[in-house]
């Protein structure tokens, strides 16, 4: 996943930046929640209320991607 696409979907579902940091450190750097969550210094909970959101939103988006109109430029 790029960054930009990463950053859209953040934007999307209003994450906060600890937490967008916390879910790009799982998601991207293959982090555990643990750690992303000790690194951060923020609780446990709130990383993995996070990422359960992003992936939500991710599979969401997956799910409508076949009925939405292909862009043309």
């Amino acid at each position: 996943m790029k960054l930009e696409q990463f950053n859209h979907v953040a934007d999307l579902i209003g994450l906060k930046k600890q937490s967008r940091e916390a879910v790009w450190l799982m998601e991207i750097d293959g982090m555990t929640g643990y750690a992303a969550a000790k690194q951060l210094d923020i609780s446990e909970s709130t990383v993995s209320r996070a990422h359960a959101r992003f992936r939500r939103a991710i599979k969401e988006l997956n799910a409508m991607a076949s009925h939405l109109p292909l862009e043309t430029r």
